[in-house]
């Protein structure tokens, strides 16, 4: 049977990966992107949700309601501002966006992460990933996955001029990197959109599930 999926953060570079792979794909049917402002992309496939607090309900839905939900919501120090404006969207918003999303009956959440997350994490920007994951599980979906890519590969909409830095020097060191180190390998975009593809219509039977990019570079291929 064919899935019915929402997505929200579609306009950040897994999202917008991950939301081309899934118009693309022949075992969905529907894709409802929930964003707060329209994306330039149309389809037939897709129905746009805008909203300004990402807040959707039932009566919103002229047809099937999604029973896959994908968030690829994330923000950094940098863009943010503050520790307390990272908070608001890596934790406050992914998390009122989960509640949505449980609200409409979505079973299988799919929450991109990021690998090092830990409520008890020294870094700021981790912790809050730990603690966003901690509150998620509490929703009790039927199914949650949580992804833990390393540092991404592809072109964003905005330069992070770090990251590049990061994914260079990682790119010359990968034939060094062996074993745990492995999952430190900077993974593609669109390997983590094909892995979300794959996850949705897969029918694993664990209720909470953690994929480092090996797991995720596994389920792509």
């Amino acid at each position: 049977m064919n899935k019915s999926i929402i997505i929200a953060g579609a306009s950040g570079l897994v999202g917008r990966e991950t939301l081309s792979t899934l118009l693309e794909s022949n075992h969905v049917d529907t894709v409802y992107a929930l964003s707060r402002r329209e994306l330039n992309i149309k389809h037939q496939k897709l129905s746009q949700l805008i909203d300004n607090n990402l807040s959707v309900s039932v009566s919103t839905f002229d047809s099937v309601l999604p029973e896959v939900g994908v968030i690829a919501l994330g923000s950094t120090i940098k863009k943010a501002g503050t520790k307390e404006k990272l908070r608001a969207i890596d934790v406050d918003l992914v998390v009122s966006t989960a509640e949505k999303m449980k609200e409409l009956g979505v079973k299988h959440l799919i929450v991109v992460s990021c690998l090092g997350a830990d409520t008890k994490a020294r870094s700021h920007y981790l912790r809050c990933k730990g603690e966003m994951e901690a509150k998620v599980e509490l929703l009790d979906f039927e199914k949650t996955t949580f992804l833990h890519p390393g540092p991404l590969a592809g072109d964003r909409a905005e330069s992070r001029t770090d990251e590049k830095v990061l994914q260079g020097v990682l790119k010359a060191l990968q034939p060094l990197m062996l074993g745990g180190m492995k999952k430190y390998i900077p993974i593609q975009a669109s390997s983590i959109a094909e892995s979300i593809l794959a996850h949705s219509i897969s029918s694993t039977s664990e209720k909470v599930e953690r994929l480092d990019s090996l797991a995720m570079m596994k389920l792509a291929s």
